[in-house]
C-alpha cells in the first residue's frame, strides 16, 4: 500500500533564506527521539514476560527505547484493571530504562490487562516467545482493549474502557520545538483496527491516525473459533506542541470478524526524521516491474530521497519508488532512502534488488537403479567417487563400486516421497569395505552412516568406532550389534532385516551370518518426509562414512536366514518382485546439473529448441535437478502470479 504523509500538506512553506546556519544548528542540537514499548507479565508464564528491546527497532536503536514496567496479563494473577506509572529522566538506566537525552517524562498508562502477541510484523508471522530482536520484541507485549478476549472482556461488551497513556514532561524534552507521534500495535485477535487519538491535553485539540499499515494473520491453532494476531503502525500524526499528551484508543469491535480492535504495543515521539519501516529487499526476474516502500515520520516539511549505490536517483522524492521495468543488466542494486528536516536526517536500511537468473551448478550425479523391472528410483550423488573394481586382501572382488571420503563430506541420497519405501516389513542389503570411522572429519562422535532414515522414526545402520556394526530403529531399545569388527578393510555384507509392529524385530546379518537381534520394544514406522541417506546423514550427531559401498538394495519384504545366505554367497536377486531399488554401481554416475534461481511464485518450464514451446516440468520448484538429457534442453522459469514485485516493508 502507498505510504501518504499528511504532514507533509499541512506543514508550513519555509523560504530558504530565512533559514540561518545558526537556527538549523540549534534545532539540531535540541532534536529527540524516544520509543516507549509496554510490555506484559505473563504470570503464569514467566517465559512469556517482557520482551525489552535489543536491536534497532522502527529505526530507533536499543538505547533510544524506554521499556515500560510489564503490566499483568490476568493469567494465573490479579486479572485487572491496571493503572501503572514511570518516571523517565537522564539518569534512568536499569529494568529496560534508558536515560533521555534531556528532560524528564512521567508517563501513566491504564487498561484492563495487557497480554503477548505471535505477530511478528509485515512479513513472517512467529509464535511461542520466538521473537527477533528488534520490531518484534516491541510487537511483543501490548495493552489490551476491554473487548478482544481475555480478563474484563465481559464478552465482548464494547461499552468497557479501552487503553489510555497520559504523558507529562514533554516540553523538558523538545525544549522549543514541536514533535509527531507514531503508534505501534500488535494484537492476539484482530482482523483490523479502529484508528488512535492524538491528544494536546494543554490546547485541547485531538488529531486522529490510522492503521495504514496494518497486517492480519490468522492464527491456525483454534479451528473452532478462527482468530486473527496481527499489527502494524499508524501514519504520523501532525506537529504536536505540548507539555501534557494523552493517546487513548477510539473504541473497539468485537464481532465475528473481529474487526477494529484499539490496542497499544508502544509509540514513537520525535522531531527529527525515523524511517519506521525501511523497503525490503526483493528478488526479481527480467521484466517484472518493482515498487520500493518506505514509512518515515518527522515534523514537517521533511523531503526524501532514494539512492542507488549511494548515489541519489533523479526525481525520486517520495515514500514510495517504482522501477517500471527490471533488466537483465539493470537495474538491480542497493537503495535505500534519506529523510531530511529542519531537525536532522535519518537513513533507511538498504533494500538489495537482486535480478534474478537461473543458475547452473555441478551434481548430483544421477546413479541409476538397476533393479530388471519396476518403478526406477535413480539415486542423486553427492561428491560420491567410482571405481570399476576393489579387491581386498582376500581377493574378493567387487565390479563397480562407489567411494566415500569423509572429508569431503560425500553421500548418495534416494528420494522417498513413493511409498515403495514405506513398508512396515522388509530387507535392507549392501557391501562395504573400510579401514575403520576417521573420527576427525566432521563434527559428529556417534559413529559413521552406512544407511540413515531416521528422524523421530525410523531405522539407521551405523559402522562403530570401534568396527562393529549397529542397527538401530527408534522401538527405544539399544538395537542389534554385531561383535566382530567389519572396519578391517575387507569386503563384508551387511543385512538389516526388520518387522515394524509391535510384536516384530530387527535383525542384523554380517557376511551372511546372524549377528544380532532385538524385538521391538513397541511399533515404529518410516517417516515418510526423510530421504534414505547412505554415507551421511542430515543429523550432525553422526560422522561422515570413510569407505566403499556396492550393490545397495532395498526389498518391501522380509527375507529369511536362507534367503539372507543366497544374496550373500553369489549376489542372487532372490525375489525381483520385492525389489524396490538396487544401485550395483556397475555404471558410472552420470554427471548431473542441478537448477536454480531465488524468485517467489515461480515455476520452471523447459523446451527442445529455445524458441519453444516451453512445458511444465514435472517438479518445477528450485534448486531442480535434472535427470540423464537427451539431446539439447533450453529451461525458463514463468511466474504464478503477476509480475510486479511489490515489495512489503522490512520488519
Amino acid at each position: 500500500m502507498n505510504q501518504m504523509n499528511p504532514n507533509r500538506r499541512r506543514g508550513a512553506r519555509r523560504a530558504v533564506c530565512t533559514v540561518s546556519a545558526a537556527a538549523l544548528m540549534l534545532g539540531v542540537s535540541q532534536a529527540a527521539t524516544v520509543g516507549l514499548h509496554f510490555q506484559a507479565n505473563y504470570c503464569s508464564a514467566a517465559s512469556y514476560t517482557g520482551a525489552i528491546v535489543t536491536s534497532t527497532a522502527f529505526g530507533i536503536p536499543p538505547s533510544g527505547w524506554e521499556n515500560l514496567t510489564p503490566m499483568d496479563t490476568g493469567y494465573g494473577c490479579d486479572p485487572g484493571p491496571f493503572t501503572l506509572n514511570e518516571v523517565i529522566d537522564t539518569t534512568t538506566s536499569t529494568n529496560g530504562l534508558n536515560p533521555l537525552v534531556r528532560g524528564s517524562l512521567n508517563v501513566t498508562w491504564t487498561a484492563y490487562v495487557a497480554n503477548v502477541s505471535g505477530f511478528a510484523g509485515n512479513d513472517t508471522p512467529f509464535g511461542g516467545n520466538g521473537y527477533h530482536p528488534g520490531d518484534q520484541q516491541v510487537y511483543w507485549g501490548f495493552l489490551r482493549d476491554g473487548v478482544n478476549f481475555g480478563p474484563g472482556a465481559n464478552n465482548g461488551d464494547n461499552n468497557q474502557p479501552g487503553y489510555s497513556v497520559d504523558i507529562t514532561g514533554l516540553k523538558s524534552l523538545f525544549p522549543s520545538n514541536p514533535f509527531v507521534v507514531q503508534v505501534i500495535a500488535a494484537s492476539d485477535s484482530a482482523f483490523s483496527m479502529t484508528n488512535v487519538f492524538i491528544i494536546d491535553a494543554t490546547a485541547g485539540t485531538t488529531q486522529s491516525v490510522v492503521y495504514a499499515n496494518f497486517a492480519p494473520i490468522n492464527d491456525m491453532h483454534n479451528a473452532l473459533m478462527p482468530r486473527g494476531i496481527g499489527g502494524g503502525i499508524t501514519t504520523g500524526s501532525g506537529p504536536v506542541d505540548t507539555d501534557h499528551l494523552q493517546i487513548v484508543g477510539n473504541r473497539a469491535a468485537h464481532d465475528t470478524d473481529y474487526n477494529n480492535a484499539s490496542t497499544i504495543s508502544g509509540f514513537i515521539l520525535t522531531d527529527k526524521p525515523v524511517v519506521s519501516m525501511p523497503p525490503k529487499s526483493v528478488v526479481a526476474c527480467a521484466g517484472d516491474s518493482v515498487t520500493l516502500r518506505a514509512v518515515a515520520i518527522g515534523v514537517p516539511p521533511v523531503t526524501y530521497q532514494w539512492r542507488k549505490d549511494g548515489q541519489p536517483i533523479l526525481g525520486a522524492t517520495n515514500l514510495t519508488y517504482e522501477i517500471p521495468t527490471i533488466t537483465s543488466l539493470a537495474p538491480g542494486g542497493q537503495y535505500d532512502l534519506v529523510a531530511n528536516n529542519t531537525y536532522g536526517s535519518a537513513t533507511s536500511k538498504v533494500a538489495v534488488v537482486t535480478v534474478d537468473r537461473i543458475a547452473t551448478r555441478a551434481g548430483p550425479s544421477v546413479v541409476k537403479d538397476s533393479k530388471p523391472s519396476g518403478t526406477e528410483h535413480d539415486a542423486g550423488g553427492y561428491g560420491i567417487g567410482w571405481a570399476a573394481s576393489s579387491q581386498d586382501a582376500k581377493g574378493t572382488n567387487r565390479t563397480g563400486v562407489a567411494t566415500f571420503v569423509s572429508s569431503d563430506p560425500d553421500q548418495i541420497i534416494i528420494d522417498t516421497s513413493s511409498t515403495d519405501f514405506d513398508s512396515a516389513q522388509g530387507t535392507i542389503s549392501f557391501w562395504m569395505r573400510s579401514s575403520g570411522t576417521v573420527t576427525n572429519a566432521g563434527t559428529g562422535s556417534g559413529g559413521a552412516i552406512l544407511f540413515d532414515r531416521f528422524n523421530g522414526s525410523g531405522l539407521r545402520i551405523v559402522q562403530q568406532d570401534d568396527g562393529t556394526v549397529l542397527l538401530k530403529s527408534s522401538d527405544g531399545g539399544a538395537g542389534a550389534a554385531s561383535t566382530t569388527s567389519a572396519s578391517d578393510n575387507l569386503w563384508h555384507q551387511v543385512v538389516a532385516v526388520f518387522d515394524g509392529s509391535d510384536s516384530g524385530e530387527i535383525d542384523l546379518y554380517i557376511d551372511g551370518a546372524i549377528a544380532g537381534s532385538q524385538a521391538n520394544a513397541k511399533a515404529w514406522s518410516w517417516p515418510t518426509s526423510q530421504e534414505i541417506e547412505l554415507g551421511l546423514s542430515h543429523d550432525a550427531s553422526w560422522r561422515a562414512y570413510n569407505g566403499t559401498l556396492d550393490d545397495f538394495r532395498f526389498y518391501n519384504r522380509v527375507f529369511s536366514s536362507d534367503e539372507v545366505a543366497q544374496l550373500n554367497k553369489n549376489d542372487a536377486l532372490v525375489d525381483s518382485t520385492a525389489l524396490e531399488i538396487r544401485l550395483n554401481f556397475d555404471a558410472i554416475p552420470i554427471a548431473g546439473l542441478t537448477l536454480s534461481w531465488q524468485g517467489n511464485n515461480t515455476f520452471l518450464q523447459s523446451a527442445g529448441v529455445v524458441t519453444g514451446p516451453y512445458a511444465d516440468e514435472t517438479v518445477g520448484t528450485s534448486p531442480h535437478v535434472l535427470g540423464p538429457l537427451v539431446g539439447n534442453k533450453f529451461f525458463r522459469y514463468r511466474h504464478d502470479a503477476a509480475a510486479v514485485v511489490t515489495n512489503p516493508y522490512d520488519e
